[in-house]
């Protein structure tokens, strides 16, 4: 039977700025409707000031959905005062010291724990180190590794959102009780088609270090390439900057920074463009231009978990030539376009719907439940 949980996340969620908190507050809301009380706890781990200046609006918006909202507060600290209260710990964060769950359950002793990875961290940063040959990097990403493989050991259950990252944590942590629970995105119900387009869309929070490489890599590597097929086509950055993406600012390259609505933006881009060289987890971006209609040219790295198929869905491009070949053809084919754009809606709708992700939320909170 539902009872109260607590949804421990980095800050409360405001999902125009990151994919992390568009799957929170949805999570939770799901859980307000399959019957549970949930308090949504700020860890105070804010990225960005943004964060910090718009908290009575985080608090708002959970109070709309019914969440209560807590914090900023140490968990521990919040734990050792209330953890009596709650039957179910959703623990959206990585702890930092080592003994966490232990304490944690000294002070909830009835609450089951579950580790919500949003993404497997240190697959991202192992990538990025092998990517630039960093052995700095490589030493973060095994240090992380330890931090997160120990706390998905000792979770009774871990949510991943990939099937990809499943399968990773079968072999790293076999005895480990792993799950996946994917994002959620809404559909729209028609699409502009292509006509009057024009112009390529990439949507990222820039302060998230793939985001900012895939940036600069494609104004290095990809667009002269398209620039030269394209002429008076322009790329649109859009998310809360850093001063390395600012700095890629040309007539034809034009950073907007953060946006609130994106729907316009979506409506009006041509294509939607996701050059990731590394990264982990499903890329809301990606799902989100699709459920908008919006054709993808994406990565490999950027596909993962999607269940896209290139040339069905999107189209996936491995190398710098590819993926501005690719961009140049979805600009002049309009029948392509229209097949991606509608296959795109479907797939989303299909696995990442609000209700085909809580039918699964459900089910994976009654084995909880039943364990």
């Amino acid at each position: 039977m539902p009872g109260h949980a607590l949804f421990i996340t980095h800050t409360h969620p405001l999902p125009d700025l990151d994919g992390a908190s568009l799957r929170g507050l949805r999570l939770m809301q799901m859980m307000r409707e399959l019957g549970w009380e949930v308090t949504n706890l700020s860890a105070g781990r804010a990225f960005h000031p943004i964060y910090e200046a718009r908290i009575d609006e985080a608090r708002a918006l959970l109070s709309a959905r019914g969440v209560q909202a807590a914090g900023p507060a140490s968990p521990l600290a919040y734990l050792a005062d209330q953890g009596a209260a709650f039957d179910l710990i959703v623990l959206a964060v990585t702890p930092g010291q080592p003994d966490f769950l232990s304490q944690a359950r000294r002070w909830a002793p009835r609450a089951a724990v579950i580790y919500d990875t949003i993404e497997l961290t240190f697959v991202s940063m192992h990538r990025a180190g092998q990517l630039q040959r960093s052995e700095r990097l490589l030493q973060q990403a095994r240090a992380v590794a330890e931090k997160q493989l120990a706390v998905i050991a000792d979770a009774d259950v871990t949510w991943v959102v990939t099937d990809e990252e499943k399968a990773l944590l079968e072999q790293l942590r076999p005895q480990a009780r792993v799950r996946v629970i994917s994002n959620v995105h809404s559909v729209v119900k028609e699409a502009p088609g292509p006509e009057g387009r024009r112009d390529l869309l990439f949507v990222g929070n820039y302060v998230h270090m793939p985001n900012r490489d895939a940036a600069r890599h494609f104004v290095a590597d990809i667009w002269p390439q398209v620039r030269a097929q394209l002429p008076g086509a322009a790329v649109r950055f859009v998310g809360l900057p850093v001063p390395e993406v600012a700095a890629l600012q040309a007539s034809d390259v034009l950073v907007t920074g953060h946006v609130t609505d994106l729907t316009p933006l979506y409506a009006s881009s041509r294509v939607s463009i996701a050059p990731l060289r590394f990264g982990a987890g499903v890329k809301g971006k990606v799902l989100e231009a699709m459920s908008y209609g919006l054709p993808v040219v994406m990565t490999p790295v950027a596909a993962e978990g999607t269940h896209a198929v290139h040339g069905e869905h999107a189209l996936i491009a491995e190398t710098p030539a590819a993926f501005a070949d690719a961009i140049v053809t979805l600009h002049r084919d309009n029948a392509l376009w229209m097949r991606l754009s509608k296959a795109g809606r479907l797939l989303v709708e299909t696995y990442f719907s609000y209700n085909a992700v809580k039918t699964q939320l459900a089910a994976l909170l009654n084995e909880i439940g039943r364990g």
